[in-house]
């Protein structure tokens, strides 16, 4: 089952920790509490999924608009411009015993709804183009391909992780 996340679950906090690049710390409650996850939610009307397995949180999405994405140094396309219209994955990723469920799929194909309904026309989000069991705990490329999502090879994605690189797809 895939939840949105919602005002109550980021001013509560999500519980146990979830390891993630966006952010690149431990102490997640630090920037989940931060005023700006409340902001997105009242501009846009939401920031992400979480997907539950037997009523255990097994994973995570966060998503923001690319004006917020590049204000807080998270990865974008270099050829994209349109900040107003673009939503950035900032995060996505499901525990290691629960992949290949579809989780992720579920969480890819929510926000494509969510975009659409919005009025949002292109979605990006950093991958590691290499196969689910070479990229680790990295986003793979292989959830987002089945959505017509494509590798931009001009835009790399994160700086300590050489192989990275930004995908997108224009809905």
């Amino acid at each position: 089952m895939i939840r949105p996340v919602t005002r109550q679950l980021i001013l509560e906090g999500t519980g146990d920790w979830t390891p993630c690049y966006m952010f690149g710390v431990r102490e997640r409650f630090k920037w989940f509490r931060c005023d700006m996850w409340l902001e997105i939610i009242d501009e846009v009307g939401g920031v992400g999924y979480v997907p539950y397995v037997d009523g255990k949180r097994v994973g995570q999405m966060f998503f923001l608009p690319k004006v917020y994405a590049r204000r807080i140094g998270l990865p974008t396309c270099r050829t994209n411009h349109d900040l107003e219209k673009t939503m950035v994955i900032g995060c996505l990723m499901v525990f290691r015993e629960y992949m290949n469920r579809g989780l992720a799929s579920a969480m890819v194909r929510s926000l494509i709804g969510f975009c659409r309904e919005h009025g949002y026309t292109r979605i990006e989000a950093c991958v590691d183009p290499r196969s689910p069991e070479e990229a680790g705990i990295g986003t793979s490329f292989f959830p987002f391909r089945k959505f017509g999502f494509v590798i931009d090879e001009t835009s790399f994605g994160w700086e300590f992780r050489p192989e990275t690189r930004m995908c997108f797809c224009n809905l």
